[in-house]
């Protein structure tokens, strides 16, 4: 896999800007162009909604912000503020996870993106030296993703192509169990995965994958053998 991927980054040095993407062992860009437009974009551990121009640009109608973090929160809500356009962005704080629970939310230094339900990992410290526990904890009550949605009036089956995101540091899979068979709504899924422990008791990428083809869907942004070792992947509804 490091032979290949060398590979890659040597042939995008010969080639225009715009056809890199073709080069990329993701070919999320290019699914994404492929499926456009995506109706409805939930997005789980949204940070300060970087994706929002990108979303705007896959035609998305509506976007579902989601983040734990209650100052990481207000940031986002500001960001989202600034858009104008079509798109309605939603914005709501809450930690999700399989169900209701209180539960201990690990800070980070930086600007928070790394915050965690669970610790880091020496893997995790050797390869993000900028980003440390601070040692502050918060204690946050849980929510299902189905009860989040409800709140705000949206059913994921009334929409053509629905999009998931799921980047929430190691609890990606209970994000997915609180979903049960309401997981089957969505068209693409894209979600942060981990061949290696980046964090203690974190979900790994073999029960994660194991998890979305249980519900009939299949990886369409790698193959198998070029999945990083932490990154995002993307699946899509067979």
């Amino acid at each position: 896999m490091t032979f290949l991927k060398s590979i890659e980054r040597r042939a995008k040095r010969f080639v225009p800007q715009s056809w890199r993407k073709h080069l990329r062992a993701s070919k999320y860009e290019l699914v994404m162009t492929r499926m456009a437009p995506v109706d409805l974009v939930v997005h789980v551990g949204a940070h300060w909604g970087e994706d929002a121009a990108r979303y705007e640009a896959f035609g998305a109608r509506t976007v579902l912000w989601i983040e734990a973090d209650p100052e990481t929160y207000d940031v986002l809500c500001a960001e989202m503020a600034k858009r104008a356009g079509p798109t309605r962005h939603l914005t709501t704080c809450a930690l999700v996870s399989a169900g209701a629970e209180d539960m201990s939310f690990h800070r980070f230094s930086g600007d928070g993106a790394s915050s965690s339900v669970h610790h880091a990992t020496d893997i995790f410290k050797e390869r993000f030296e900028h980003a440390r526990e601070t040692g502050e904890v918060l204690t946050l009550r849980s929510r299902s993703l189905p009860a989040i949605l409800a709140e705000h009036g949206i059913d994921v089956a009334a929409f053509q192509r629905a999009m998931l995101v799921v980047d929430v540091q190691g609890h990606e899979l209970s994000v997915l169990e609180g979903l049960g068979a309401d997981l089957e709504a969505f068209t693409l899924c894209k979600c942060e995965v981990s061949r290696v422990a980046m964090y203690e008791g974190g979900a790994q990428f073999s029960e994660v994958d194991a998890h979305f083809r249980k519900h009939g869907f299949k990886l369409v942004s790698h193959r198998y053998a070029l999945v990083q070792r932490h990154g995002d992947v993307l699946y899509q509804k067979a």
